[in-house]
């Protein structure tokens, strides 16, 4: 066989057709099959293979009479026992393709379950970080309420010692009040020495003048007491006002605590709550999708299995098809040769007729 360049070149055996190699360089060209392959029972090469259907096609243009009705009985028979075999082929190929697409989509099942799985085991570790910034956040608040207590503490002895130095003005004030008592009552009996001097007024002006001065003093030293008593009782009004603000700061700072501690709490519990209620919701969650994997992945084992089932049945159903077949098809031949109205050449054709392995 001749062809023009660029044509895709065939093998020449009817019943092959496959494409050759493109030829390379100069010389003749192959006209068959280079690749090993081979046909029938007797392992004939493309070129053997077409030798034999030559020669059967020689025999039939030859002037030995044939039995038409025979070979086309043959030929019939032939492509009865050949149709259980392609429906054979045709059934195993298309359970292979189901068995292919049932496997990939359990495959890509599989793998979105593990995305899945990973999406929740991150989702869960977000949860859990949000929960250590809670207890964190919570530490806090404890470490700010323990400042707080401390600052309380401070205050306490700051109103303790502020306590103190007004009782210490107290007793400075009561003091000075004694020692005010004292020189009035020095004061009475100067006055009433004065009434008696006043009598003795002659007699005593010595002794007047004596006590006027006496009473100046007893004055002087009367003013720089009411000073004194003055000034601690100034002192006692500061510590008492100092006192009174410590106590105001100390009431405040009692309430900042509360309502800090009150707030912090309520906000440490309320995200508490919400990563309990986040974690179990999630948990939920992953443990429904957990389940529907396993019922998915356990349909999935029933229907290959049952598909597996079916294909085993249908295997074997058509490897009993082509057992019959074969079956046939040797009592077929085996009859074709033991008739008599055969010619011999078509006898040996028939014991070295080519099928394709």
């Amino acid at each position: 066989m001749t062809e023009d360049a660029g044509q895709v070149r065939i093998c020449e055996y009817r019943r092959c057709g496959a494409p050759l190699p493109p030829a390379v360089g100069r010389g003749s060209r192959a006209r068959f099959c280079q690749d090993g392959k081979t046909w029938g029972r007797r392992n004939l090469s493309c070129r053997d293979a077409e030798a034999v259907l030559s020669d059967a096609e020689s025999l039939r243009e030859s002037d030995t009479e044939l039995d038409d009705t025979a070979v086309t009985a043959l030929a019939g028979q032939v492509d009865r026992v050949l149709e259980p075999a392609r429906g054979l082929v045709e059934t195993l190929a298309t359970l292979r393709h189901q068995l292919e697409a049932t496997t990939a989509t359990a495959l890509a099942e599989r793998d979105a379950a593990l995305a899945e799985t990973d999406e929740h085991r991150r989702q869960r570790g977000r949860a859990e970080a949000e929960a250590a910034q809670a207890r964190d956040i919570a530490e806090t608040a404890v470490s700010e309420a323990a400042a707080a207590e401390r600052e309380k503490v401070a205050a306490l002895g700051e109103r303790d010692e502020e306590r103190a130095a007004k009782r210490a003005a107290v007793q400075e004030q009561q003091r000075a009040e004694g020692q005010l008592a004292a020189v009035r009552d020095e004061l009475g009996r100067v006055a009433d020495r004065a009434d008696a001097a006043a009598a003795l007024a002659g007699e005593r002006a010595a002794v007047i003048a004596t006590l006027t001065a006496e009473l100046a003093a007893a004055r002087t030293a009367l003013e720089e007491e009411r000073g004194r008593g003055q000034a601690a009782v100034a002192r006692a009004e500061a510590a008492e006002a100092r006192a009174a603000a410590v106590q105001e700061r100390l009431d405040a700072a009692r309430e900042d605590h509360a309502r800090a501690t009150a707030a912090q709490d309520a906000s440490h519990e309320a995200a508490l709550d919400r990563a309990r209620a986040e974690a179990e919701r999630l948990r939920a969650g992953f443990d429904q999708r957990l389940a529907e994997l396993q019922a998915g992945h356990e349909q999935t084992v029933r229907s290959m299995h049952d598909t597996t089932t079916n294909l085993g049945a249908e295997l074997r159903t058509a490897s009993g098809r082509a057992e019959a077949a074969e079956r046939e098809l040797s009592r077929v031949l085996g009859v074709l040769r033991e008739t008599p109205e055969l010619p011999e050449t078509l006898k040996q054709l028939l014991d070295r007729s080519p099928e394709r392995s």
